[in-house]
């Protein structure tokens, strides 16, 4: 009876270790839990009671004393991390210390994230043993909205919910929201972002861009040495942002169309007619939004349709002599600007580039309408000027600051200027609720095939989009693809880090260990 006492002690303590253990598993305390631990404590009691001189006898030595004091330690410091760890598994936080933040999701797609308003699920066709990336991404969006759900499927074992959605290969990733279905095939939160802002929109914007004068073409694709002008980057990621895109010839309509929500003018070679101007300043009265975008000259200004709402475009030509330029192979006639104007349109650029080729500068009015509000948008170093002698420019390339005539820096690039509407209405929306939104660039470049992945040129562009739709929560910045970080190596250096990390450093700790070793055993 005695021997059978002696364990009574570890079927008490397994007992316990098993309840808490499923409880900590299933975050759940059941009646198989509560009885466990019940009968863990009174098996440990009867064991204390059975034992208690042998128990008495035990702690009164002087070796257990010690030993005690030490169990007690352990026991106290084991404690203390299982709460931290239980307290961390129930208010999780993550913190990416990565340089290139590759771990985390940009600012765009949390911003989307927290702001859905309907319920999106992700099902990612993968095998069982494969899709940890897509699993860490998926995860990163539902950490952020408990509107996003996801789900993993292996076509192998779920053949049935594979053909339901029509998938052919593995990798595959569906994204469903609104009854609306999209699907990518590549691990990306940029393609994810865009499955989203697609499936959660009820209904596309349209964003009209203006031809006829020589404006930059939408259509206009880069293709090794071509199209480096064209405007086929821009279209597509306004695309991939849920709007609808179409080009509009103004001189063949009667007003700009009711479903416009945004009208671009991308860089006219020849000035707009005086019927078409009419057209654009009625449809901005009304509460209408618009992206200008002029070129120096010998490229149409645009001056007197920007000038009634109090902006002024300079007849110069931008010149950059900060040097920062030259990192990126760029010379004086690309400014580069780094300092912006409080905005939700350049919220988040502090410190970041955009460049802009053979810009112009605005300015605004001394007398403007007091009812418009503004906002200097892009500005150039302090180590600019506005060239104003465009034939010595243009023909000789010989360029110099004449004091008096020439504008020192900082240089406005892009001007923003908002104004209520009252007592008028545009698609089926009260003046009451409006406002016309306007932004003039003095550099259509900045946004083509050439320049869009320039640092933050895309991103200015589209953000600008954004704003003037009033999609506020797209205005941000976006996911960008993930660097390839690998290292490649030649042979010599291969063999070069094999025989100095896999022989000789670790030779070199035995042979220390070794002489160590010898000279402790003299």
């Amino acid at each position: 009876m005695k021997k059978y006492l002696d364990y009574l002690g570890y079927v008490g303590v397994v007992l316990i270790v098993i309840s808490l253990g499923s409880y900590l598993i299933t975050s759940v305390f059941k009646l198989f839990q509560t009885i466990t631990i019940l009968t863990g404590l009174v098996i440990l009691i009867v064991f204390v009671l059975a034992n208690l001189a042998r128990i008495r006898e035990f702690f009164s030595k002087r070796s257990t004393k010690y030993g005690t004091n030490a169990t007690v330690t352990a026991v106290l410091m084991l404690t203390i991390l299982v709460m931290l760890n239980f307290v961390a598994s129930r208010h999780n936080y993550r913190i990416d210390t990565t340089k290139a933040r590759q771990f985390s999701l940009s600012k765009q797609t949390i911003k989307i994230l927290k702001n859905l308003k309907v319920d999106v699920k992700a099902t990612a066709f993968f095998k069982s043993d494969a899709g940890q990336r897509m699993r860490d991404l998926l995860e990163e969006y539902a950490y952020h909205s408990k509107k996003f759900k996801y789900e993993f499927v292996d076509p192998d074992k779920k053949p049935a919910i594979a053909k339901q959605y029509g998938i052919t290969s593995y990798g595959t990733t569906v994204i469903e929201g609104l009854g609306k279905v999209e699907k990518i095939n590549k691990v990306s939160e940029q393609d994810i972002t865009n499955a989203i802002i697609k499936v959660s929109r009820k209904g596309k914007k349209i964003v009209y861009f203006t031809e006829g004068h020589g404006e930059k073409d939408i259509d206009v694709q880069l293709q090794q040495n071509r199209g480096a002008d064209g405007y086929a980057l821009a279209k597509k990621a306004i695309e991939n942002e849920n709007y609808e895109v179409k080009k509009i010839l103004l001189a063949s309509e009667k007003k700009v169309p009711s479903d416009c929500k945004v009208l671009v003018i991308a860089g006219p070679q020849t000035d707009l007619l005086a019927n078409e101007k009419d057209m654009v300043q009625e449809y901005l009265k009304k509460g209408g939004s618009a992206l200008i975008m002029v070129d120096p000259s010998p490229s149409a200004s645009l001056a007197d349709l920007v000038s009634p709402w109090g902006i002024e475009v300079n007849n110069d030509v931008v010149l950059d002599f900060s040097g920062v330029g030259q990192l990126f192979g760029a010379g004086p006639a690309i400014p580069i600007a780094i300092k912006y104007g409080k905005s939700p349109i350049t919220e988040g650029f502090q410190n970041v580039m955009t460049a802009y080729s053979l810009a112009r500068s605005l300015k605004i009015k001394k007398e403007h309408d007091s009812g418009i509000n503004f906002i200097e948008l892009v500005k150039t170093g302090a180590n600019s000027w506005g060239e104003t002698d465009l034939q010595l420019f243009y023909k000789e390339r010989k360029v110099g600051y004449d004091e008096g005539k020439d504008k020192r820096g900082p240089l406005t690039i892009a001007i923003v200027a908002t104004k209520k509407v009252e007592n008028d209405t545009i698609n089926g929306i009260s003046g009451e609720k409006r406002k016309t939104r306007l932004i003039v660039f003095g550099d259509s470049d900045f946004a083509t095939n050439g320049w869009f992945h320039f640092q933050r040129n895309g991103d200015l562009f589209l953000n600008a989009i954004s704003w003037l739709a009033e999609e506020e929560d797209l205005v941000s910045i976006r996911p960008r693809e993930p660097e390839d970080r690998r290292v490649t190596l030649t042979k010599a250096q291969s063999r070069k880090i094999f025989w100095l990390g896999v022989i000789l450093f670790p030779m070199a700790i035995v042979g220390a260990g070794m002489v160590i070793y010898i000279r402790r055993r003299k």
